[in-house]
């Protein structure tokens, strides 16, 4: 599909290259409360009120927190409660997610309904890949591994923001069909742009290399967080969980299940919790 003399693939470059292009913003706050978990002083009073700077981010944590994948015995009422009950660390995880989530909510087109697949997958891979971090021996990686599988198809939400933005212009027309819109968020400009916008949010250089190298060929067998993002991003798509479906992937096979040791029962356990986390993405 082209309009005018140029391809939708030619547009996006286009607008990418005018620099014109409003990619999206990562709450601020979000991204203080990552930076605050390096800080071995960091206490609840710090991060309550780092928290409630943003009314909405507030309302959101409390929100989640109280969804029933984290539910307790008694409902969270205070962001100081939702601390001391679900740490430091899952607080600012909850803040990552509610800020992804904003992110996802921004379309008011049929482009909506990808953002949502993105979404559900976003989640899905996060706790996926913080399964996998835990079932593998790398229990202290296992938050990070949650934010690696969080963020790291951030490019494509980008890609979606730009063909908004391009439709809002009257640059290309009101509909465009399926196939062209799943192309253009796997080529490989979604790892290119996801890279740039997680250097431009200031984020750690681990989350970064995940973004930029998710589906680079052959894996870097050596970054066990690169390959529990893309063992679990590769059975998203051997269950549907996502913009793809491909049944017939044998997981077992892969190189990222060998490199990590991973036998048919471990796998099957993931597939297990995978299909549990987009019952659970829907609660968030």
């Amino acid at each position: 599909m082209s309009t005018g003399d140029q391809s939708l693939h030619e547009l996006i470059i286009e607008a990418i290259d005018s620099r014109e292009v409003k990619l999206p913003v990562f709450n601020p706050v979000a991204l203080r409360l990552q930076q605050a978990l390096k800080n071995d002083a960091a206490n609840v009073k710090d991060i309550e009120k780092m928290v409630i700077e943003d009314q909405a981010l507030s309302s959101q944590i409390l929100r989640v927190a109280n969804a029933a994948f984290y539910r307790g015995l008694q409902p969270i009422t205070t962001i100081s409660k939702a601390v001391i009950r679900l740490g430091i660390q899952q607080v600012a995880n909850l803040a990552m997610v509610v800020s992804t989530q904003q992110i996802c909510q921004k379309p008011s087109t049929e482009l909506l309904v990808y953002q949502e697949k993105l979404w559900r997958h976003a989640v899905t891979s996060a706790m996926g890949s913080q399964w996998l971090a835990k079932r593998c021996g790398y229990r202290n990686e296992a938050d990070t591994a949650f934010l690696a599988g969080l963020l790291h198809n951030i490019g494509q939400l980008a890609l979606l923001k730009i063909m908004e933005d391009l439709r809002t212009a009257g640059a290309i027309g009101a509909e465009l069909p399926e196939t062209l819109i799943i192309e253009i968020l796997h080529s490989d400009m979604h790892t290119r742009q996801g890279h740039l916008l997680a250097q431009k949010w200031n984020l750690p250089d681990e989350y970064c290399v995940v973004i930029r190298d998710h589906h680079q060929e052959p894996p870097d067998t050596n970054n066990t967080l690169l390959l529990f993002v893309r063992l679990v991003d590769i059975a998203c798509e051997k269950l549907g969980i996502g913009l793809c479906s491909d049944p017939n992937i044998a997981l077992a096979a892969t190189p990222e299940a060998q490199a990590l040791g991973l036998g048919e029962i471990a796998l099957a356990e993931m597939e297990i919790l995978l299909e549990d986390s987009v019952a659970m993405a829907g609660q968030i």
